[in-house]
């Protein structure tokens, strides 16, 4: 079964990538691929779904990655394969939040290496959410999923930012049942980004080209000892 949340999704988005191979929003460039999660996880139509950036990011797995995010989120499942999908990949990858993270997407992001959030974005993470007809076991059915979502989401949390499973499901839940949002010093706080940008600053674009420089010059110099 898959959860969704119903969102307003924007029709295109200026000055981005497009191929006709995966139809996702992304560029590839000197200084790696860059792809932007923007609109609802999981869409089919614009293809910001799993699968598509599993695919890009497969074709190249040595390749530094950035992926830019502003998204309410959608299909939950989806949310968490994006984050496997960047954790899993060889070349460094850095998230950066630049309006809104939320739902799905504040789980996608948390794959990267490095998670930098513009001061003026948001964060906010909550339970999963569906709708569900049926008998009592097509209900009690929904309710598992659920149940098996919330445990992953939270277990991810806690991976990231070191809080407990208890701090993280209380937060999943929030004080009205709508979860939590966070400024983005509250998100540093909590320990779900690593760095704030200033507003007005632009995100680093050579952040994970550098640390994939520093990586092949480290292993030249152990050549060149060895060689010695």
């Amino acid at each position: 079964m898959r959860q969704k949340i119903e969102l307003f999704t924007p029709k295109s988005i200026k000055n981005s990538a497009k191929t006709n191979d995966f139809r996702v929003f992304y560029a590839k460039n000197e200084d790696g691929i860059e792809v932007f999660l923007y609109g609802v996880v999981g869409d089919e139509y614009t293809q910001t779904d799993a699968g598509s950036i599993a695919r890009i990011l497969s074709a190249d797995r040595n390749a530094p990655v950035t992926m830019r995010v502003n998204s309410f989120g959608g299909l939950a499942f989806d949310g968490l394969a994006i984050y496997n999908a960047l954790a899993d990949h060889k070349g460094p990858t850095v998230g950066v939040i630049e309006s809104v993270a939320a739902s799905a997407a504040s789980l996608a992001v948390l794959g990267a290496d490095r998670v930098q959030m513009q001061a003026n974005a948001v964060y906010h993470i909550h339970e999963g959410l569906a709708g569900a007809v049926g008998h009592i076991a097509d209900l009690q059915e929904t309710i598992e999923w659920l149940r098996a979502f919330n445990a992953a989401a939270v277990a991810t949390y806690a991976a990231k930012t070191g809080k407990s499973e208890e701090v993280l499901a209380a937060a999943l839940l929030g004080t009205n049942g709508d979860g939590t949002r966070y400024t983005a010093a509250e998100a540093l706080e909590m320990g779900f980004v690593d760095e704030v940008l200033p507003i007005g600053k632009k995100a680093s674009k050579t952040a994970a080209k550098n640390d994939r420089s520093g990586e092949l010059a480290a292993r030249a110099r152990l050549l060149r000892a060895k060689s010695g």
